[in-house]
This record gives C-alpha cells, sequence and structure tokens, in this order.
C-alpha cells in the first residue's frame, strides 16, 4: 500500500459561489493534487486521462473542485442521485463515524450523494434516500469530448457526523479523492488519490486533509 498522503487545505476568507471556473482565484492559485494511481496500483495515471483536485474551506463550507479527462464513453446520466459511477464521474469521500459520506459528479451536472452508516454497507439505493442538505455545484466543459471541470460547495451543516480530529496544525478529515469511469470494452478506470486497494471508500485508503486555519 502507498503511503497516506496529507494535504493542507486553505481557508478562504469570501465564500465560493460554484461556477465550475476553476481560473479564477482563489482556485487559479490553489494547491492542485495531481498525484492519482490506478486503484490498487503504484502506476502513474498517462497524461491524457490526468485527475486533478483542491479543496479549500471556511467556517461555513468545505469547497472541492476537480479537473478531469473526458469520459471514454457517451454519458447519459442526468438526474440526481442515479448511478453516476457506472458512466463517468469525479468524486469525493468524507469518513463519518463508522461510515462515509459519497459525493459524485458527472460531465452533464448530475450529482449523487450518499450516506452510508457503516463502511460495510453496500445498498447505495438506501444511502441516497439522505440529500446533502444547501450543497451547489457546477461543471463546465471545454466542448464536446473534451476535459471538463466540477466544484463544489458542500455545508458542514449538511455532514454531521463528519469524522474530524484535532490535530496542532488544524483539524484533519478522512478523505478520498477519485474518479469513475467505464471504458468501452466494460473495464474500468479508477484513478485514486489515497493508498486504497479494493474500494474508495477504504478508511485506511483514503487520505488525510489538514483544515489550515
Amino acid at each position: 500500500m502507498r503511503p497516506v498522503p496529507t494535504y493542507a487545505c486553505a481557508r478562504v476568507t469570501s465564500p465560493l459561489v460554484p461556477t465550475a471556473d476553476l481560473t479564477r482565484p482563489p482556485w487559479s492559485a490553489a494547491a492542485w493534487l495531481d498525484d492519482f494511481h490506478p486503484l490498487g496500483s503504484d502506476d502513474a495515471m498517462p497524461p491524457e486521462r490526468a485527475l486533478r483536485a483542491a479543496m479549500m474551506w471556511d467556517h461555513e463550507h468545505l469547497y472541492v473542485a476537480f479537473h478531469s479527462a473526458p469520459s471514454l464513453v457517451p454519458v447519459t446520466r442526468w438526474q440526481r442521485d442515479e448511478d453516476l459511477w457506472t458512466e463517468c464521474a469525479v468524486e469525493f469521500f468524507l469518513a463519518a463515524g463508522a461510515g462515509y459520506y459519497e459525493f459524485e459528479i458527472n460531465p452533464r451536472g448530475a450529482l449523487l450523494d450518499l450516506h452510508f452508516a457503516d463502511e460495510r454497507d453496500e445498498d447505495w439505493r438506501a444511502a441516497r434516500t439522505w440529500d446533502a442538505a444547501g450543497i451547489r455545484w457546477a461543471v463546465r466543459s471545454e466542448g464536446g469530448g473534451a476535459n471538463w471541470q466540477a466544484e463544489v460547495a458542500l455545508p458542514w451543516a449538511a455532514v454531521p457526523h463528519l469524522t474530524r480530529e484535532a490535530d496542532t496544525a488544524g483539524d484533519v478529515l478522512q478523505v478520498q479523492l477519485c474518479r469513475s469511469g467505464c471504458r468501452p470494452d466494460q473495464s474500468w478506470e479508477v484513478p485514486v488519490w489515497g493508498p486504497a486497494t479494493r474500494a474508495f471508500c477504504e478508511r485506511a485508503g483514503m487520505g488525510r486533509v489538514v483544515l489550515v486555519p
């Protein structure tokens, strides 16, 4: 297993309204992560299939943004709480007690938000009955079949079971950043930030995100 990565999540002084224009401040000056690997592998992602992510926070929200390579298959899902991962979606997971929160966004702007009370739970249809109150998001594409961006503003109040550990450098979250994608041959492309080996939701396979004061 790869070492557990740590990300210093900068604090912003003004709320961010998601537009998915990641060329604007403060995203233009953010610390972007690009160290993604296929699930269970130490290999690097090929440049043409790259994934990049960044995070920021304030007292009201956690902000997450992605730059992604295009989907390898047509994206047909467009409604909330569909099985977005079966085509293409950028995703982030937040450890929450014995379980976790999961968020997926696809290139058409559909959102899937899930809450699993236990890491071992597998019934995503039951988990999708939960909605993250007040969440806002946006997507932007560089054109048909091109790279795309996603931006999310998640209220802290929407994730009351979030695991948040005190540290001298700032509170620490356990987070996974990733992308699910189906290839035309029905195999999977699953780049991941943390050292997970079997599934994105593995607690031991998540990274550490330090909320810098």
